[in-house]
C-alpha cells in the first residue's frame, strides 16, 4: 500500500513538473502580443542612449563593431562613438546642420575630420545599415510589417526565458516561411537604398546578392537584380521583460546567421543637455 501511494505521488509530481514546464515555454506567453508590445514601445521613445554590440556578416565573415549611441528622435540628432578594426571615431549628425552631412573625426592618430554623406559608400563601408537605422525603430517597423501583412505566412514561437546582458528576457522566434530571393526590375531613378526602404529590406544584402553591382548607386532603370522578398528568413528576439524592448536581435538568411545586434546599458527618454549634440561638447573629439 505504501509503495503504491509513493508511486502515485511520484507520478503526480512528474505530471505537475511537465505541466509547469509546458506553461513556462508556451501557454503563459502570447508571442504575438509580445511582438506588438515591442512595436508599440519603440514608438514611445523620444530620446535614447545605448551601447551597441553589432556582429554583421561582411564578405562571408562575421565582423564585430562596438558603438555607443545617443539619439534624439525629433528633430533627429545622432551622436555615435565607434571602435572598428582598431580605429575609434566620433560621428555627429544633426538634422539641418552641416548641410545634413555626418561629421566624422578620428580619436587619436591619425587626426582626421571629414564631413560625409551619411548614406554614402565611405560611411556605409563594412556596415549593413546607415546611422538612420540605429535604435529600435527600424526593426520595430520590420516586425510590424510581418504582423500586419504576413501573419498567416509566418510562424511565431515563444521559446522560454533567457538572460542576456544581465536582463531577464522573453525569447521569441519568427520563421518567415515564404522568405525567398526574387528578381526585381529597377525603376527609373531608383537606388538600392530607395528599393530597400520601400520594401523594408537590407540594401547591403542586395549588394551581397548582386556582386556585379559596385555600390548603392550603381544600378540603372530596367536592370534585373536579385533581392530578398522580406528582411530575414528567421529572427530571434530577446525581449526585456521590464521595457518590452529588444536586448538582442539575431537575424538569419538563406545562408545562416546574417547579423546579431545587442543593446546594452539602454536609457530611454532621459533629457539631453542643451549642447549635447554640439561638436564642442565635452569629451567629443571634433575640432
Amino acid at each position: 500500500m505504501i509503495t503504491c501511494c509513493k508511486r502515485i505521488v511520484i507520478l503526480f509530481s512528474i505530471c505537475l513538473l511537465f505541466s509547469t514546464i509546458g506553461l513556462g515555454q508556451s501557454n503563459d506567453v502570447d508571442a504575438i502580443n509580445v511582438l506588438r508590445q515591442v512595436v508599440n514601445q519603440s514608438k514611445q521613445i523620444k530620446t535614447l542612449r545605448y551601447h551597441a554590440v553589432m556582429n554583421e556578416r561582411i564578405d562571408g565573415k562575421m565582423v564585430e563593431k562596438d558603438s555607443y549611441f545617443k539619439i534624439n528622435m525629433s528633430p533627429l540628432k545622432i551622436y555615435v562613438s565607434q571602435s572598428f578594426l582598431g580605429i575609434k571615431i566620433d560621428a555627429l549628425y544633426v538634422e539641418g546642420w552641416n548641410n545634413n552631412q555626418l561629421l566624422v573625426a578620428t580619436v587619436g592618430f591619425p587626426w582626421i575630420q571629414l564631413s560625409l554623406d551619411p548614406r554614402g559608400k565611405r560611411v556605409r563601408d563594412n556596415h549593413h545599415h546607415t546611422i538612420f537605422e540605429a535604435g529600435f525603430g527600424y526593426f520595430a517597423s520590420v516586425i510590424d510589417q510581418l504582423l500586419r501583412e504576413h501573419l498567416d505566412k509566418i510562424t511565431i514561437r515563444y521559446q522560454g526565458t533567457a538572460k542576456v546582458y544581465n536582463k531577464d528576457c522573453l525569447k521569441i522566434q519568427i520563421i518567415v516561411n515564404h522568405y525567398q530571393i526574387v528578381s526585381y526590375t529597377v525603376r527609373p531613378g531608383e537606388t538600392l537604398p530607395q528599393i530597400a526602404q520601400k520594401r523594408l529590406i537590407n540594401d547591403y544584402k542586395i549588394l551581397e546578392l548582386n556582386p556585379e553591382i559596385d555600390d548603392y548607386e550603381d544600378i540603372r532603370a530596367g536592370q534585373v537584380i536579385k533581392i530578398p522578398n522580406l528582411y530575414a528568413k528567421m529572427m530571434y528576439l530577446f525581449v526585456d521583460k521590464d521595457t518590452m524592448l529588444p536586448v538582442q536581435i539575431e537575424l538569419h538568411d538563406e545562408k545562416g546567421v546574417y547579423a546579431i545586434y545587442g543593446y546594452k546599458d539602454v536609457i530611454i527618454n532621459a533629457p539631453f543637455a542643451f549642447d549635447e549634440f554640439d561638436k564642442s561638447y565635452k569629451n567629443y573629439h571634433f575640432r
